[in-house]
Order: C-alpha cells, then structure tokens, then sequence
C-alpha cells in the first residue's frame, strides 16, 4: 500500500514534519501551504526571491529524494488531485497514514514544480535583461 511504504520511507521524523504542516493552531504549516498553492507573479527579482524562498520551505521537510521513485505518474496525479482539494479542515479528519501520504505527494509535487519555475523564471529574467540591454 502506498501510504505504508511512504511512511515508512519517510520515517518518524519526515512523518512528524509533514504532520505538523495541517496541526491544530500551526499557523506556520497553514500559511506555508496557502503560498505554495500561490502561482507566480510578474517576472522580476520579487518573484525570483519568492520561489527561492518556497523552495527551501519545501526543502526543510526532508522529503527523500526517490520516495514515489517506483510509483505511476497516473497514481501520482490522482492523489495529489485529492490533496489540492482538500481543506485543512478535511486533512485533519482524515486517517493519519492517509494525511500523510497526501501532504508528502503534494510537497514533493511541489518541489519538483517550483524547480521547473525557476528555471523558466531565470531564462524569461536573462531575456528580459537582454532586451533592456539591447
């Protein structure tokens, strides 16, 4: 089962981290999930600096690196389709196996996303100084 092996290739510590994110009057957790959901804004040094910056919230969750190496794209899709919609409300009632397995597809989702938005990000700032320059 999904959530028995992501817990456990997770361990305690990386279960406790992910746990924290949706605990009761964690307003860090909350606040951290609301900006990861946020999308880019203009292209410029802000936005840069903002991704950066969810990038190493993301990165402090010490997710490994091959937890979801040996699972479908199709299930992948599926489960971090269930996470986005949910609540934090909705995660808290949920088995915490479940919970956990959902807030660990989702910020590693996010992790590889916000590394494929910075990269964009740097080539349309390198085309923006370019034309300035120009």
């Amino acid at each position: 089962m999904l959530w028995a092996r992501t817990i456990e290739r997770l361990g305690e510590a990386g279960a406790a981290r992910l746990l924290a994110l949706v605990a009761e009057g964690n307003k860090g957790g909350a606040a951290l999930l609301a900006l990861l959901k946020r999308d880019l804004g203009a292209v410029g040094l802000d936005s840069l600096l903002t991704e950066v910056n969810k990038l190493n919230d993301v990165r402090r969750l010490g997710l490994p690196e091959e937890l979801f190496a040996d699972c479908s794209e199709k299930l992948m899709d599926a489960w971090r389709e269930r996470a986005i919609k949910m609540y934090l409300s909705d995660s808290r009632d949920t088995a915490e196996d479940v919970r956990i397995t959902l807030l660990a597809v989702l910020c590693s989702s996010w992790q590889a996303e916000i590394t494929d938005a910075l990269r964009d990000l740097l080539i349309a700032l390198v085309q923006k100084i370019n034309a300035r320059a120009e």
